[in-house]
C-alpha cells in the first residue's frame, strides 16, 4: 500500500522560467531537493519543480512549504511529491502557477505526520491558499 496526502499550493518563480515553460493545466511535475549552493543561499531547504516529461527545471516550492517537503523527501528514497498544474499563472509574490500536490510514501506514520504538519502550516500561514485533502491509502499498482 502507498499512503497519499494531497494538498494545493503554488509553484513559485515562474517569472524566472516563463521564457522556457508555458504551464498547461493537467501537466505533471516532480519535486526534488535542490542541493545547489546558490539555492541554499536563498532557502536552506530549497525544493525545485521539474517537468516530468523532460526533467526541465521550471520553478520552486514556496519557502513556507519547502522545509516540510524537503524533510518528507529526505525521510525515505521511496517518498515522492508530484504536482499537477491546476490553473493559469497569476501575480502573487512574483508569478506563480497553482497546483495540486500529491505526497506519496509507503509509511503510514510519515504520511500522517506530513498531513498534520501541512494542516498546522495552513493554520499558521493564513496568507497562503492551502487546501488539504484527507490522507488515503491506495494499492501500490495505482
Amino acid at each position: 500500500m502507498v499512503n497519499e496526502v494531497e494538498f494545493s499550493s503554488v509553484i513559485r518563480g515562474h517569472h524566472v522560467y516563463k521564457a522556457a515553460w508555458s504551464p498547461i493545466i493537467g501537466e505533471s511535475l516532480t519535486c526534488r531537493k535542490d542541493d545547489r549552493k546558490e539555492a541554499k543561499e536563498d532557502d536552506e531547504y530549497a525544493v525545485r519543480t521539474y517537468l516530468e516529461a523532460d526533467n526541465k527545471l521550471v520553478g520552486h516550492m514556496p519557502m513556507e512549504l519547502s522545509f516540510l517537503i524537503f524533510t518528507f523527501l529526505k525521510a525515505s528514497h521511496e517518498n515522492k511529491v508530484q504536482v499537477k498544474v491546476t490553473g493559469s499563472r497569476r501575480l502573487e509574490n512574483g508569478l506563480v502557477v497553482p497546483g495540486s500536490l500529491l505526497a506519496r510514501t509507503p509509511s503510514r506514520a510519515i504520511a500522517t505526520k506530513f498531513e498534520n504538519e501541512i494542516i498546522r502550516l495552513k493554520e499558521l500561514c493564513t496568507h497562503m491558499d492551502i487546501t488539504v485533502l484527507k490522507l488515503r491509502q491506495r494499492p501500490l499498482f495505482l
